[in-house]
């Protein structure tokens, strides 16, 4: 219920402030049964953009750890259908999690392979999820103001749906074929940035050191 109330409150924050989003290709997403979203990461509102895009279906995001350290943002968040994983060791309940969403909530999960706005390189958790749950796996490209000042200056943000990367169940998901389904999520990922902007060309920053 909260998921259902705080999205359109954000949708309309975002409008107001950020104005609306560019959503292509919403048709590879299916109305009938639970994906798996894989996406870009590279501005902190990334699940925002996700979440109203694909409103009124629920997406359950894994997010960092560290966020959940506060008491009151991490009530906030797993109310809003958030849970932690560690992104270096994920640990079997945060996978169990990822599962139960799919296969037993029947609703969306939201991953981000990098791990982190700092990096491209593609981890393999969004495959072994994929392998456990027998979900298909739908890529997502964001291009989002990459900072607060793009963002009040209103500098539009764009999001490309790809087509699906099937479970096959007639296959054994080996340690090369998980290997294969990462890469077959980085080359979706670069298409998608062509589709919406061939000139487009993400540099991650550097992470400061504490």
């Amino acid at each position: 219920m909260f998921y259902k109330i705080i999205v359109p409150i954000l949708k309309g924050i975002f409008w107001l402030i950020h104005g609306s989003a560019q959503v292509e290709g919403l048709e590879h997403v299916p109305s009938d049964r639970p994906v798996i979203i894989a996406a870009t990461h590279r501005s902190l509102f990334d699940p925002f953009y996700i979440a109203y895009a694909l409103y009124p279906a629920q997406i359950h995001f894994m997010g960092k750890d560290s966020l959940f350290k506060n008491p009151i943002l991490a009530f906030l968040l797993k109310k809003a259908g958030m849970f932690p994983v560690n992104r270096e060791k994920p640990g079997t309940a945060a996978i169990r999690m990822a599962i139960q969403v799919l296969n037993e909530d029947q609703d969306h999960l939201g991953i981000f392979p990098s791990g982190s706005r700092y990096t491209t390189k593609i981890k393999g958790g969004t495959a072994f999820i994929q392998r456990r749950s027998k979900a298909d796996i739908i890529p997502v490209a964001i291009q989002p103001p990459l900072t607060f000042d793009q963002f009040f200056k209103r500098k539009k943000a764009k999001l490309a749906f790809g087509p699906a990367i099937p479970y096959q169940d007639d296959i054994k998901y080996t340690k090369e074929v998980l290997a294969q389904v990462d890469e077959q999520i980085r080359q979706a990922f670069d298409n998608l940035d062509q589709q919406l902007d061939p000139t487009y060309q993400y540099i991650p920053s550097v992470k400061a050191k504490k």
